[in-house]
């Protein structure tokens, strides 16, 4: 009786939207960082990336079970895809994959313990929340229509499947059904290349997933363990520097929360204990020789908050089907399939993103506001989203110090 219960607890089909959402963000992400990884490394091993995908379906898959039975209100440990850009950085310092996922593991169980994560977290006002939920959707846009651009050879196929989508997207918003936008985009992604004969190629047989670390760090990797004090004090400002953008993922996944999810619900997220799932996450994914560093799970969360469902329901459904996935190669292969992942991130993750940081800035009063959060956004895009918090805050805090001193003086 795992999934009884009444009134709006009880399962629904609605509960595979981000279920199917995550899964096909995961394979996305996990896929980038793998690539990004082995291309800087200059590993050798014919299938790593194919291969660590699977690894970190599995881990993800269990470790998304275990939440959602032990924390009702811990999110998924999903992946922290800002990251991506900086692993040439990281290479190019001498920063080890593993020593990294371990550091940024431990010090996240210390800042969540102490408090420190959450007070970075509340440090952001309106504007900041905004800013960040801003540069991470047009972020989001800019690098997803650049992918799905690349694929297509003939450019004339891109813009068929991007004007569908946008059409799409504006009925499915003005009719208040954007939920629908992903499995829209999944079907839409996959039919109209099909037409101009572009399809995945599929194999159908189950595969053992490898999870013997030494495997992996010596034999896949090629790279060992990197346990020397040079490397762990190389890689630790890389660490913090993630756990600082832990902080952005959170405020714009936050943002989507409040607008749209049903607090009735009772599943609203527990940032400590989500953070401590997070911090295990990374340290048990790494080693076990994975290449993603997590965060929470946005392209699961944010179609969660869209369809306005209890999380607990769709988390066992994205951890079953994330360990089924990893075990086959076919389903893999088809979830991969380049037009259907950038069109779920592009419409089912960042358009989403866009067009709530877009009202918020739209119903803001002050007109020296709207500009300030449309500079920090542009700074957060042309540099980094770290920035956009950064100078957020300051302007924040700058704010906060003329009015109370406008008020000491009357």
């Amino acid at each position: 009786m795992l999934f009884k219960s009444t009134g709006k607890h009880k399962v629904s089909i609605l509960d595979f939207l981000p279920a199917f959402s995550g899964l096909v963000g995961k394979v996305a992400l996990v896929s980038s960082f793998a690539l990004v990884w082995a291309q800087e490394l200059e590993l050798s091993y014919e299938d790593f990336v194919f291969e660590n995908v699977r690894l970190e379906l599995l881990i993800g898959g269990v470790i998304t079970l275990l939440a959602a039975f032990l924390y009702r209100e811990a999110a998924p440990a999903g992946t922290l895809s800002p990251l991506v850009v900086m692993i040439p950085i990281m290479v190019a310092f001498g920063v080890h994959p593993l020593i990294l996922g371990l550091e940024i593991g431990i010090l996240g169980f210390i800042l969540v313990k102490s408090g420190l994560f959450r007070k970075l977290i509340s440090l952001a006002g309106e504007i900041t929340r905004t800013s960040v939920t801003l540069a991470f959707g047009i972020a989001g846009i800019w690098m997803s229509a650049n992918k799905l651009s690349d694929f297509f050879e003939e450019q004339y196929i891109f813009y068929i499947v991007l004007i569908c989508l946008i059409l799409l997207f504006i009925i499915l918003l003005y009719t208040k059904k954007n939920w629908l936008m992903i499995p829209v985009a999944a079907l839409v992604a996959l039919c109209i290349p099909l037409i101009f004969g572009i399809q995945p190629q599929l194999t159908y047989h189950t595969l053992s997933v490898h999870i013997q670390p030494e495997f992996w760090w010596y034999s896949i990797w090629g790279i060992g363990y990197g346990f020397d004090l040079g490397t762990i004090f190389k890689t630790l400002p890389f660490a913090l520097f993630s756990i600082l953008l832990w902080t952005l993922d959170t405020i714009s996944i936050q943002e989507v929360e409040k607008i749209h999810y049903d607090k009735e619900l009772g599943a609203t997220i527990n940032i400590e204990k989500s953070f401590y799932m997070v911090s295990f996450r990374n340290i048990l994914g790494v080693s076990l020789g994975g290449a993603q560093t997590s965060s929470l799970w946005r392209s699961y969360l944010v179609p969660l908050f869209m369809v306005n469902r209890p999380m607990r329901n769709s988390a066992i459904i994205l951890g079953v089907l994330a360990i089924i996935t990893s075990f086959f190669s076919a389903p893999i292969q088809l979830i991969s399939f380049t037009p259907l992942v950038w069109s779920v991130l592009l419409f089912g993750i960042f358009m989403p993103f866009t067009v709530i940081a877009i009202k918020k800035v739209w119903k803001e009063k002050k007109s020296t506001n709207q500009i300030a959060i449309l500079a920090f956004t542009t700074l957060g895009i042309i540099v980094n989203p770290i920035f956009t918090w950064i100078a957020a805050v300051l302007y924040e805090r700058i704010l906060w110090v003329v009015v109370s001193m406008k008020k000491q003086k009357e």
